[in-house]
Formats: C-alpha cells, sequence, structure tokens
C-alpha cells in the first residue's frame, strides 16, 4: 500500500501523464473528462478516482488515496490508450508498472514469478531514471526487495496493509467531531470500546449473512428452458427457482450481464457473461453463462479483446453455469467498447 499506490505510483503517473501530454497525445481537460465518463464497473465505482490537478502534475506527484490510485493505475490503459501511439516510451513505462501491479495483487503466483517480477522491477527503475532525469525515491529501492519477499513469503498482497488502515476512516471521523483536543488518543479508544461493547450487546455485524438479494421472479425451468439446458441444471434448479437481477455474495456484487472469467489456458481466459442469476436450497448462487469469444490479449490496453453478442435474443443451446465457488475467478469485470471500436475485458490481477 505504502510502497506502489501512494509512492512509486504516484511518481510513475505524474511523469508519465506529463510526457504524453508533451507529445501532444492528450491534453489534461480531455483526461480528466475520460476519468470522469469512464465506466468503472461494478468492484470499482467506490475507487473511482478524483479529476486530476495541473498543479499536481508540475510538482511531479499525484496525490489520491491509495485505492483510487490503484483503480486510476489499472485503467488508464482503456482511459487514453487509443490516444498513445504504439512506441511511445512512457507508455512503455507505464505498462511496465501494470505489470508489477498485477503481479503484487494476484494470489495465484506461479514458478519463477519473483524472478519476472525482479526483472520488471529492474527494467522499471531504468526507464523511470532515463525519463525522469532525477535520482530515485527510496519507494524505488524497495520495490528491489519484493521479488525476494514473494519468493520465501508468497502473495505480497497478503502483507499488504490497506485493509487495516481503513480503520482510521472511523478514527478520523471521531476525531473530527470531538471539539476537545486533550488527551485525544485516550478518547478515541474510549470511543471504540464503546462501540464494541455496543456491537457485542447488540450481535451486530457477528451474524453477517452471506447472502443478499436483489430483486427476482419464480422460474420454471421446465416450461421456459429447453430440455437440453434443464439436464444441465442442478437438481435444486430443476423444478421451481428463483432468477434474481442482482445480488451480493461474500461481499462481492453480482448482476447480470457481467462477465466472469471461466477458464484459464494456453490461449488466454475464457469469460463468460451472466445471463441468470439462480440461488436454491444450498443459498450458493448459481450463473448461467453465455461464453464470449476471447480474439487475444492486446498488449497496448493491456487488456482482452473479446466479442459479445450485442442481440438480445438468448441462444439456450450455447449456455453453460457454475455455482460461484466453482468459478475459475470470482471478481466480476464488466465489457467496455473504446473508441476503435472493439470490445475490451480486463482483469484486477494477473491469473
Amino acid at each position: 500500500m505504502h510502497d506502489i499506490p501512494e509512492g512509486v505510483a504516484r511518481y510513475d503517473m505524474a511523469l508519465i501523464i506529463s510526457g504524453l501530454i508533451e507529445q501532444n497525445c492528450f491534453t489534461l481537460a480531455e483526461l480528466n473528462n475520460r476519468i470522469l465518463m469512464f465506466n468503472y464497473g461494478v468492484t470499482e465505482k467506490k475507487n473511482t478516482p478524483p479529476l486530476i490537478r495541473d498543479s499536481d502534475i508540475k510538482k511531479g506527484c499525484i496525490i489520491m488515496s491509495a485505492s483510487e490510485m490503484l483503480c486510476l493505475a489499472r485503467y488508464f490503459s482503456l482511459i487514453v490508450g487509443e490516444l498513445v501511439p504504439y512506441d511511445s516510451i512512457y507508455w512503455k513505462l507505464y505498462l511496465t508498472l501494470h505489470k508489477i501491479i498485477d503481479l503484487c495483487c494476484t494470489t495465484n503466483i506461479q514458478r519463477d514469478s519473483d524472478v519476472l517480477l525482479n526483472s520488471l522491477v529492474s527494467g522499471h527503475n531504468r526507464l523511470f531514471l532515463v525519463l525522469s532525469k532525477s535520482n530515485l525515491k527510496p519507494k524505488y529501492h524497495l520495490l528491489t526487495h519484493y521479488g525476494r519477499i514473494l519468493k520465501k513469503n508468497g502473495p505480497i498482497i497478503l502483507t499488504s496493509s490497506i485493509r487495516f488502515e481503513a480503520k482510521h476512516k472511523v478514527l478520523k471521523a471521531i476525531a473530527n467531531a470531538i471539539p476537545c483536543r486533550i488527551n485525544l488518543g485516550y478518547t478515541l479508544a474510549y470511543k471504540l470500546q464503546l462501540q464494541m461493547v455496543a456491537r457485542f450487546l447488540s450481535n451486530l455485524s457477528l451474524d453477517v449473512q452471506d447472502l443478499k438479494l436483489g430483486l427476482g421472479k419464480d422460474v420454471h425451468p421446465f416450461t421456459e428452458f429447453p430440455q437440453d439446458l434443464v439436464d444441465k441444471l442442478p437438481e435444486e434448479f430443476k423444478t421451481d427457482c428463483f432468477s434474481f437481477s442482482w445480488l451480493e455474495y461474500k461481499g462481492i456484487y453480482y448482476r447480470k450481464h457481467i462477465l466472469l472469467v471461466l477458464e484459464n489456458n494456453l490461449d488466454g481466459l475464457i469469460f463468460g457473461e451472466v445471463v441468470f442469476i439462480f440461488v436454491g436450497k444450498s443459498q450458493i448462487p448459481f450463473f448461467l453463462f453465455d461464453p464470449v469469444y476471447t480474439v487475444g490479449f492486446d498488449n497496448h490496453f493491456h487488456a482482452f479483446e473479446v466479442v459479445i453478442d450485442s442481440s438480445n435474443s438468448i441462444n439456450y443451446s450455447k449456455l453453460t453455469g457454475c455455482y460461484v465457488n466453482e468459478l475459475y475467478d470470482i471478481t466480476p469485470t464488466v465489457p467496455r467498447i473504446l473508441g476503435n471500436s472493439k470490445t475490451y475485458a480486463t482483469i484486477r490481477y494477473a491469473l
């Protein structure tokens, strides 16, 4: 959290944006308009980055929260990628930063991932020295140890403090509401103790339900679906069941027409578009997908180019289904159509 989102990425993104503006790829006003209008999807709507100020670009450091900076770094390629030439040296720096973030945020590490991370960090730091024409900040030196940490400790994201420091928001809200500043630490600790006691006594948030359901309707598979599709359904859905427009399962929001990763093979990721969401007696969501054709991975946009059927009709013979706990990756994404008329799907970390 402190090394990349609140450190390296702040300096990198300022340098990259400044360099691309100097290359006449776009103006700061155009960038801010695209940031404002971009479709961040269901997973990033709370992390939407703020508009970038000209003063931050001139200082060489963009100030925003860690989650906002991660969101900007992840989707910057889709926000302005179509405006940037393929041979831009500043874009090469951005793509290297994006790959480092992907490796640091993933929980699925592979053999020799530490070697790849060390190589990316080495190339990234050399490129930053050339473009910035200044010395490296201490945060850049810390990156050189990430490969060793990954090899010894496992996924780096599991050592992040971002979830723990989310508690700071509660402390700041209490501190701002207290007019007295005498022994503020004792007051904050006392307030938190009172909140915890209230939660214990009221049993609030101690028995949180894994499943939250949205609007739904009763579905009769035998009368509404063809027989070959009914045969693919689990037993609990072959009679009457409920189909929902959206739901939240274990803190992750799902709705119709989002994309989920079904498979990862040598040709890349295989996505599926959610067509139906069922919930039965097991209380585990079951999705019916329309498979999405993956053209391939576009290195310039750091995203997968996909082809989605835009017709409103449903081809039931093509639908496949699985429970949410059977998915290759449970994090949803959304298809995004860029100015080149192509549709792209991106993931939040390396798989």
